[in-house]
């Protein structure tokens, strides 16, 4: 039996044989650089680091057709994945001229969105499920964390109360949604980190994605981190975090990512092991079948 239930295999059950997700950059912004919340953004935020491709400022239909190339003949199905930044801060006209195109390339199975929960509006709610009625539709949020504190902390400019508000009301119209947490954001203790799983288990959220949390060149994380305010994760306390994580996940949700990765050359202070990324996740599997680790074992179904 599976220590956990991977995206890989859910899309193979969901569409019959393996899918790739291809990154795109549509060009979109944030309302956390912006100056509409603010302009220096989280106090990680380099997303040039977090997700290559948004250097990229090809035609969105260019980069997706150059995704499929590059994948040869090893897939036949793609998901295209509007990646960095928040990809519904936008008017709906713009939404629809973005991600709708895509559709019309031989072999694109369904979309995947990432946003920020403060970029929603009535209208793009009804877009969305419009869309979501066209084709599979799967939207990423940057939840980070359930506490406040820390929400503000990492100045992200939106609350958890807004993750939740949006969480219920994409299920609502039979939208999927995957939620983005974080692990070792500055003050949050090991037994915080995991309530976070656990209250978006209690949530209508197909699926997470893991990320530690890491130091980028250039942001205001790395000022901390050189004045000893600010310590990562050591890759033995993601390991066990990531998998007592899952233990608390509901059996039915999606993991859509173990861990995130970047290299010095793109930023990255530390931790180093972050651009390890093949050897970690073989590490955590390790760990998984030694712990006998199990989704869903502790998650505990509301009455």
């Amino acid at each position: 039996m599976p220590v956990y239930r991977s995206l890989k295999n859910d899309l193979i059950e969901r569409f019959g044989e393996p899918v790739l997700k291809i990154p795109l950059n549509a060009g979109f912004t944030c309302p956390n650089l912006d100056g509409s919340k603010g302009r220096g953004g989280c106090i990680y935020c380099d997303n040039a680091a977090f997700s290559p491709v948004a250097r990229n400022r090809d035609d969105v239909m260019q980069q997706m057709r150059a995704g499929i190339k590059r994948a040869g003949d090893r897939f036949r199905l793609f998901v295209a994945y509007f990646q960095p930044y928040s990809n519904t801060y936008a008017a709906v006209d713009y939404l629809r001229q973005t991600f709708e195109p895509v559709l019309q390339i031989p072999g694109v199975a369904g979309i995947s969105i990432g946003t920020r929960p403060d970029c929603f509006s009535a209208e793009i709610y009804d877009y969305l499920q419009e869309l979501a009625e066209k084709t599979w539709l799967s939207v990423e949020i940057g939840v980070q964390s359930a506490h406040e504190p820390t929400l503000q902390k990492i100045n992200r400019k939106h609350t958890f109360a807004e993750s939740v508000a949006v969480f219920r009301e994409l299920a609502a119209r039979n939208i999927e949604s995957v939620a983005h947490v974080m692990f070792g954001l500055p003050g949050e203790s090991r037994e915080q980190m995991l309530e976070t799983v656990e209250r978006l288990a209690e949530l209508p959220v197909k699926g997470l994605k893991f990320h530690q949390l890491m130091v980028i060149r250039n942001t205001a994380l790395e000022r901390l981190y050189r004045r000893g305010q600010y310590q990562p994760l050591a890759e033995e306390t993601y390991i066990t975090l990531v998998a007592e994580a899952i233990r608390r996940m509901r059996p039915d949700q999606v993991v859509h990512r173990l861990m995130a990765d970047c290299r010095p050359q793109d930023g990255l202070l530390a931790p180093l092991w972050s651009m390890q990324k093949k050897r970690v996740l073989n590490a955590m599997q390790v760990y998984f079948q030694k712990n006998h680790i199990q989704q869903g074992e502790y998650f505990a179904a509301t009455p």
